[in-house]
């Protein structure tokens, strides 16, 4: 019976369980109200035949004063004989019919008959007969009948009679008022008892109840709270399943509703292991290791047969010179076997169509086609799911999944082998771009080696003749100086300063282009070393010329190569030497700050400045500032600025023009609190 009901209360819905849970709570409460209902009930009639009693004793108490009235007013008027004693008989004689009517109806209405009360009456009648008797006596004169009447104690023992008789009747009702005050007592509390154990009754199956609830509806709902915790941590469906098990069995909502959860733990695990697998992929496309783009193929169609559960995958490739496919990867063996292999275009009439729409295309029932073109029934299948290798929208080839049953569309999980075919199409796509490169690269490699050895055969063939130049200048001043005229020897001087300027800029541009030529690490640089060093070459010039150089007293570790930052500030600080106002003592000054993650050094002289239109082109190789007797090839800043440059720097002019030049750069820095 217990099995019976459990697998009916499994069976209902729960809206069904909570109207059964509200009867259930409803028996007691309606059999408790219904009890209540009659207790009060009986309670009511009690109380209304007990207010009949009592009515009737009051009536039947009146008879009695109105016997007594009888009497008494009959004795006052025989002791006074004055007539206005006999006013209580007179009004008991006009009470008496109305008295005797309404004591017989109350007690025929409590008691079920009024016989007692007809021998009161008719004893009543003659009392009253009597005194009337003896007061017409009195009134004519009879004194001796009326005290003989009145010795003979006829009066009052037909009063006391009748006052036996009234309390008969009296002692009966009252018996009876009393009996129904003991029901009503019994009755009051029967529905005490019967209200406290209507409570129990309601609390004990409210309990029960609630236990039943808790077991349909709340183990449940706590059960898939603890199944969803449980899939959060551990995304084990085994566990999941086997806690949701009894829930699962119910054919309620909450059933329903454990199903569904149980489908969707499911596929979120599926989603994930699918986002796991791109994932992996996507990493391995970014790091192509040893095995190279073949690698990272063959693992996708690997997987691809392992989660899509096919038989066969393939990256097919269309090769636009041949009109054909061209088998890039296959999974497991087939790889060896199938690789660069060609198929005719018309053999694969499914990736055809994925190919020409951009579109998964699915065929079905491939064996049946008899066509002669297809000679490789065995790589064909049953079922093909062709999915669009795209690169920016335009398509290179397709991934073949392959089923040797016959697979319905619905089958197929398209939404995963979409992703693969995406990540094989970005791998192909990155492979052939980084081949792309890499050949441009040797190429660019290749011609920059050839200008290089082109700038530098140039640069001797240059610098040759212009140091034969001034080598013959320098012969002509010694052996003929003293016989040339003064315009000779201008021209003399002439041809040996153009010949070494030729020189020195020759020098410039080998400078110049080697700077970066040296693939060296970048190591930790104190500014303070490299400036001293500079400053110290500059001695005997800053001595000659009284310049002042303030230079701070610490400067941030950069990371840089030291021979480019010393080669940096000897031109920089050549150039305030350089070009300081004539007649005045150069005055430079040397700091620096910190510009976020770079080092920001300033260079700051009192010379002539740079013009405001200069202040770009001076960093063209070749320009100066003005005509200067100083040497000079103006690639000074031209080097400073690619040495800046090359560590991913810049190099601004500031200062107002004609007030001197405040020269700025920045460098990588090292002392920015991530040390």
């Amino acid at each position: 019976m217990a099995r019976w009901v459990a697998q009916w209360w499994k069976q209902l819905r729960i809206q069904h369980k909570v109207w059964a849970a509200l009867f259930l709570l409803c028996i007691p409460l309606a059999a408790g109200l219904a009890t209540h209902l009659y207790a009060v009930q009986q309670l009511l009639d009690t109380q209304q035949v007990r207010s009949k009693l009592v009515g009737a004793e009051s009536k039947v108490n009146l008879l009695q004063r109105l016997a007594v009235d009888i009497e008494d007013g009959f004795r006052g008027y025989l002791v006074t004989r004055q007539p206005i004693f006999l006013g209580p008989l007179v009004e008991a004689e006009a009470k008496l019919d109305h008295a005797l009517e309404q004591s017989k109806i109350a007690v025929e209405e409590v008691l079920g008959s009024s016989e007692q009360l007809g021998g009161i009456e008719t004893q009543l009648r003659a009392l009253l007969q009597s005194k009337h008797e003896m007061i017409r006596k009195i009134e004519s004169g009879d004194s001796e009948t009326v005290f003989s009447y009145v010795r003979s104690g006829e009066g009052l023992l037909l009063s006391d009679r009748i006052r036996n008789d009234l309390r008969v009747v009296e002692d009966t009702l009252e018996q009876r008022r009393l009996g129904l005050n003991e029901k009503a007592q019994a009755l009051s509390e029967q529905t005490f008892v019967g209200l406290w154990l209507t409570l129990i009754a309601i609390l004990a199956l409210g309990w029960i109840v609630s236990r039943v609830l808790a077991y349909s509806l709340t183990q449940p709902i706590m059960k898939l709270k603890l199944a969803a915790a449980e899939f959060g941590a551990n995304r084990e469906l085994q566990s999941v399943a086997e806690l949701l098990q009894p829930a699962s069995t119910l054919n309620d909502e909450l059933g329903e509703l454990t199903t569904a959860y149980l489908k969707m733990t499911s596929t979120i695990q599926r989603y994930i292991d699918e986002i796991e697998v791109l994932s992996t992929i996507g990493h391995e496309i970014n790091t192509i290791g040893q095995d190279g783009l073949e690698g990272v193929l063959r693992k996708i169609t690997d997987r691809a047969v392992e989660l899509i559960q096919a038989d066969a995958c393939l990256v097919l490739l269309h090769d636009r010179q041949m009109g054909c496919w061209v088998i890039e990867a296959a999974n497991g063996s087939r790889h060896d076997r199938l690789k660069k292999s060609v198929m005719l275009w018309e053999e694969l009439p499914v990736c055809v169509k994925a190919y020409e729409t951009g579109e998964v295309a699915v065929g079905e029932q491939l064996s049946s086609d008899h066509d002669p073109q297809f000679i490789r029934r065995n790589l064909i299948g049953n079922s093909m799911l062709a999915i669009p290798l795209l690169a920016q929208g335009n398509p290179m080839g397709v991934l073949a999944l392959l089923c040797e049953e016959a697979r319905p569309i619905e089958e197929w999980n398209q939404r995963l082998a979409t992703g693969m075919a995406q990540e094989a199409a970005v791998a192909i796509s990155n492979a052939r771009l980084v081949e792309a490169a890499e050949e441009k690269s040797k190429v660019l490699l290749n011609r920059l080696r050839h200008l290089e050895h082109q700038a530098e055969a140039l640069a001797h063939d240059l610098k040759g003749p212009s140091e034969r130049v001034r080598q013959l200048a320098m012969i002509l001043r010694e052996d003929f100086g003293d016989r040339l005229d003064v315009k000779a020897q201008k021209w003399i001087e002439l041809l040996e300063f153009s010949s070494k300027e030729m020189v020195e800029r020759v020098e410039g541009i080998l400078n110049l282009a080697r700077i970066g030529g040296k693939k060296l690490s970048l190591i930790a640089v104190d500014p303070s070393l490299v400036i001293y060093d500079v400053l110290k070459s500059y001695g005997d010039e800053i001595h000659r010329r009284g310049a002042v150089v303030e230079v701070a007293s610490s400067f941030p570790i950069v990371a840089c190569h030291p021979e480019y930052l010393r080669q940096v500030f000897d031109n920089l600080i050549s150039n305030s030497l350089k070009y300081a106002r004539p007649g005045t003592a150069p005055m430079i000054t040397i700091s620096s700050s910190i510009e976020g993650v770079k080092a920001c050094f300033t260079v700051t002289d009192e010379g002539i400045g740079i013009p405001s239109d200069l202040r770009t082109k001076v960093f063209q190789p070749f320009v100066r500032v003005m005509e200067s007797s100083e040497p000079g090839s103006g690639i000074g800043l031209s080097i400073v600025q690619r040495i800046i440059e090359l560590y991913e720097g810049e190099i601004r002019i500031e200062g107002n023009e004609g007030e001197g030049c405040t020269i700025k750069f920045t460098l990588p820095c090292l002392d920015n609190g991530l040390r």
